[in-house]
């Protein structure tokens, strides 16, 4: 346990939102340890674990002047890291099931599932197109930048002029309408 800088967490909690860095270290050195047995209880995928422990930091500094108070912080930081480990795993979810659509994955297959296969692949293709189309034009830009240029939403933050929070919302947001739009039918 490092050494107690504040009298309480609520102290600390007070001094973060006042902007004070060494208040998030002590959240940090206090509660990491516990945080990545947590995570690691959510989900068995170590890097998961390990990006969304960094995203809270990350968080926590960004919006630290809207925070309101917090009584258990232990109890608060586990249910941020929840809401980051479901927003991973679902958007990786969609990417995944829109990937595997329109590549349209094969094992040995006679000459007929070969041409019914392309047609598949050829309809998820303009549903997936058509699906894009009917994004709105920021979160076309934040599918293109995570998925097609590979930036990291702190990149995609930076090159919009946006916060990291809004590009992760807008990313979630176009990933439920791009699935929404690929499983109803034409």
């Amino acid at each position: 346990m490092p050494e107690t800088l504040y009298q309480n967490d609520a102290a600390c909690w007070k001094q973060l939102k006042e902007g004070r860095a060494e208040a998030l270290g002590y959240l940090y050195d206090t509660y990491i340890d516990r945080l990545f047995h947590a995570a690691l209880k959510m989900t068995d995928n170590r890097e998961l674990a390990k990006d969304a422990l960094q995203e809270i930091f990350i968080e926590l500094w960004h919006y630290r002047a809207s925070i309101g108070d917090v009584n258990h912080s232990y109890g608060y930081l586990v249910k941020v890291l929840k809401s980051i480990i479901l927003k991973k795993v679902k958007t990786k979810i969609v990417i995944n099931e829109l990937m595997d659509n329109d590549l349209g994955i094969h094992q040995e297959q006679n000459i007929e599932d070969i041409i019914i296969s392309g047609d598949i692949a050829s309809e998820q293709k303009t549903k997936l197109n058509k699906a894009l189309r009917q994004l709105t034009s920021r979160q076309k830009q934040v599918v293109r930048l995570r998925f097609f240029e590979g930036l990291t939403y702190e990149q995609i933050a930076a090159r919009l002029c946006m916060n990291y929070q809004s590009v992760n919302n807008l990313a979630f947001r176009a990933m439920i309408n791009l699935r929404r739009q690929m499983y109803t039918r034409l």
